[in-house]
């Protein structure tokens, strides 16, 4: 744990999704729904960039809820040269891949068993969120959150985290954010939040207990 971790013991947590409490290896989707567009690990990287990481693509308007999928997947197809019918198979597997990692949900509960406030942040297009919400009753253990395409801002956008710090009634020097992305860590703590990269969820057990938020 960083030093510049050590503050104030938090008292709030809030949850990336993606990545972090459901499963999210967009070249791995993109490997499994179209096998004869992947050649290598590195052809692999390379297309789930182009599909889902651009800052200005399809799919970070989706997440900020400013394209409809149907136009999502046309400006995907027309981009990378595919058919439409392969990026749809693609956008169409999504739901299956955002399965729940199971030993971060036990996470999520033992937190909200300790009677801390959790809340989420997640970059999430309209229909995924929608999906998520209605499949999963853990989601629940949450006292609000945000998606970036109900508010039309995303991370690492700055106003994104000052729209949850007003909706979540949060302190930021007692508020623990927990992501995968290095450069949404990075916003987040310019903003004065604690926050704390996820890299497995055996790693975030031990450093919650540093903070002394479980047992």
């Amino acid at each position: 744990m960083t030093t510049g971790l050590k503050r104030l013991p938090p008292t709030t947590i809030v949850w990336d999704f993606g990545g972090v409490l459901f499963r999210w290896d967009p070249a791995a989707l993109i490997a499994r729904t179209l096998p004869h567009r992947i050649s290598t690990h590195h052809s692999a990287q390379h297309w789930k960039h182009q599909f889902f990481a651009l800052p200005d693509g399809e799919w970070s308007a989706f997440d900020r809820g400013t394209l409809a999928v149907d136009e999502v997947v046309a400006g995907i197809a027309k981009r990378l040269g595919w058919s439409e019918a392969e990026v749809r198979a693609v956008v169409d597997a999504v739901p299956d891949e955002l399965e729940p990692i199971e030993a971060s949900v036990r996470l999520l509960q033992a937190l909200h068993q300790r009677g801390h406030r959790l809340h989420f942040l997640s970059n999430m297009p309209a229909p995924l969120a929608d999906h998520l919400q209605s499949q999963h009753a853990f989601l629940s253990l949450f006292t609000s959150g945000i998606y970036s395409s109900r508010v039309h801002l995303a991370k690492p956008d700055v106003a994104i985290y000052t729209l949850a710090q007003q909706c979540f009634g949060v302190d930021p020097v007692t508020t623990l954010f927990i992501d995968d992305h290095p450069e949404n860590i990075e916003a987040a703590r310019r903003h004065g939040w604690q926050a704390q990269l996820f890299t497995g969820p055996d790693t975030l057990a031990d450093e919650l207990r540093e903070f002394g938020l479980i047992d």
